[in-house]
């Protein structure tokens, strides 16, 4: 008898607890976000890619990272929908992608508007910038900046008028013929290199050169290293006549209605670079310019690898955790 019972009360209580779990909801299941983010082959491409890959990590994201790729797979990435968020240039989609033909005079915070507009329409949304303009510049050692009192490309031509064009200049093979090239440069600022004082060679050389003070003047990126290790002097491009080629992260529209979070979260990586959010100026840009010249440089000099720099890029800023 007392077995029967105690059979009884425990089938009582599986039946209370069957009962209880079909009353209670079941637990919801946090939907899994995933998104890929992609990046070029160069220094500066693979470190964002990793600042952006682990911030959206860290902010509860799956990411998957496709680096080195060309900047056609790139936006054919986003444009098939395998892709999801890249940091572009304005001046590549501008004349890259868009196939527009660029004016001098166009200043960053103008080409940015375009861009983002006609990307727009295409299903792509532009977020803040961050202002490194990586386009083509004119570098010069500190001290001859001081002797000749140069701070812009106005300055530069100033002094090649008053020196006749004798003042030694180091440009790429490139860069020497091509009609939007150095002859729209001097034709821009109003100045001529003679034609003895004017050194060419390969990309790269040019810094080559300018290390070994083989040049007074040389051709570098807005964010090359060698700049930062040299301690060189750019000179602003105050008539605004090379195109602007700020980097910013770019998101697929459907993705970014899916996870609208992406959006703060990208600009709040953008706004600890100087004036992320903020119209561009001459001091915003050149200040962006040092910062990822320093980024650069962890790499390409102190040899750290791409994720160790944006690691420790993320945590110096508080962004992420240690």
């Amino acid at each position: 008898m007392q077995k029967a019972m105690t059979v009884v009360v425990a089938a009582l209580l599986l039946v209370s607890l069957m009962v209880l779990a079909i009353g209670c909801p079941p637990a919801e299941v946090e939907p899994v976000k995933e998104v890929t983010v992609g990046s070029k082959g160069f220094t500066e491409q693979l470190i964002v890619g990793e600042l952006m890959k682990q911030l959206l990590e860290d902010r509860g994201f799956e990411v998957t990272l496709e680096s080195g790729l060309s900047t056609t797979a790139l936006r054919g990435g986003m444009e098939a929908g395998d892709i999801d968020i890249v940091a572009e240039y304005t001046g590549t989609a501008w004349m890259v992608h868009f196939g527009r033909e660029y004016e001098p005079g166009i200043d960053n915070n103008e080409l940015y508007r375009l861009v983002k507009e006609v990307d727009a329409g295409k299903g792509i949304v532009w977020l803040d910038p961050m202002w490194n303009n990586n386009t083509y510049a004119l570098a010069v050692w500190p001290e001859f900046a001081a002797e000749h009192n140069l701070a812009t490309l106005s300055d530069l031509a100033a002094l090649y008028r008053e020196m006749e064009g004798k003042v030694t200049m180091f440009v790429t093979l490139e860069f020497a013929a091509r009609p939007d090239g150095l002859p729209a440069l001097q034709e821009h600022y109003g100045f001529v290199v003679d034609e003895g004082f004017l050194m060419t060679g390969a990309a790269g050389m040019s810094l080559v050169a300018l290390a070994e003070r083989e040049t007074e003047v040389g051709m570098v990126f807005g964010t090359d290293p060698a700049i930062v290790k040299h301690g060189w002097t750019v000179l602003t491009d105050d008539k605004a006549f090379f195109p602007p080629y700020d980097m910013t992260p770019s998101v697929r529209a459907e993705v970014l209605e899916k996870f609208p979070e992406i959006r703060d979260i990208l600009n709040e990586l953008v706004a600890s670079f100087p004036g992320g959010g903020e119209p561009a100026t001459a001091e915003i840009v050149a200040a962006g310019q040092r910062a990822w010249q320093e980024l650069n440089a962890k790499v390409d000099i102190e040899g750290m690898l791409p994720s160790e720099a944006a690691r420790e890029y993320l945590i110096e800023h508080g962004l992420i955790g240690k």
